[in-house]
């Protein structure tokens, strides 16, 4: 293991060489820009404030382009490979970052992204950047402070993660969709977006608790309000179950995961 490097500076310009310090970068801008395109979308002008949106995604893309490559360093343009680096999770987002990237800008798609930045940038903070400052055996003053402050980072966010993810589930499923809905018939946006998404969800529908969850309670509550309901026409729920048996066989449609690897 290679010996911590005595000075600040020689320990910072370390940090910047390596490609987390890039990733976390990523992440940090992901957050900048977001927090500057919020006015524009709260004041109702979001096409002034469009090259913040896309200036979010960029960054992005710079956080989940380095965790892909570092996933899949050498790309082969095989079946089974693809397959297995299509269906990992960071690809899906990064993917989904580009899209977003070159799509109208909407604050919806911004949640997730920005939410994930948030916990990213702080631990990375915890367990790198204070490290890197006063690093262990430090007799600065400060050190014990920086301590302390990533004791109380680690605490929140172990804490808060979960809540975190469960909001993200609903974002994406609720806030998202209803999104590229509402701006498909308004023709704000593509009508190819909602599918694109969709195919999206099923796949984080396979692959996430939260989402599973989100689909479970959103399903439960809306047959809770519309089967047996006397005041719905049976029309109105015919279609409903329509919809909704449809919704379901997409979902089920068969994602392969990738194989696992020889041990």
């Amino acid at each position: 293991m290679p010996a911590t490097p005595s000075t600040l500076s020689a320990r910072l310009q370390t940090l910047v060489k390596g490609p987390q310090f890039v990733w976390w970068l990523g992440h940090l801008t992901m957050l900048l820009c977001t927090a500057f395109y919020i006015p524009y979308w709260a004041t109702f002008n979001s096409k002034a404030g469009a090259h913040w949106y896309s200036r979010a995604f960029l960054g992005a893309l710079v956080s989940y382009g380095v965790v892909v490559y570092k996933s899949f360093p050498q790309i082969k343009f095989e079946a089974q490979f693809l397959q297995s680096m299509l269906v990992e999770e960071n690809v899906q987002y990064f993917l989904m970052a580009v899209f977003w990237w070159r799509s109208t800008p909407m604050i919806a798609p911004l949640v997730p992204y920005a939410v994930f930045a948030f916990f990213n940038a702080i631990n990375y903070t915890r367990t790198s950047i204070l490290p890197a400052i006063f690093p262990a055996g430090s007799t600065d003053p400060k050190a014990s402070q920086a301590a302390g402050l990533s004791r109380k980072i680690q605490t929140w966010s172990e804490k808060n993660h979960g809540p975190a993810m469960a909001f993200v589930a609903y974002v994406e499923v609720i806030g998202v969709m209803g999104s590229l809905i509402l701006g498909a018939i308004t023709f704000q946006s593509s009508f190819l977006s909602p599918i694109v998404y969709a195919n999206f969800l099923r796949f984080r529908y396979f692959f996430s608790i939260h989402t599973r969850n989100a689909f479970a309670v959103i399903r439960t509550r809306l047959d809770a309000k519309v089967v047996g309901n006397p005041k719905i026409h049976p029309q109105v729920l015919k279609a409903y179950e329509i919809a909704r048996g449809a919704i379901t066989r997409f979902g089920m449609a068969a994602v392969q995961q990738p194989a696992t690897p020889a041990q």
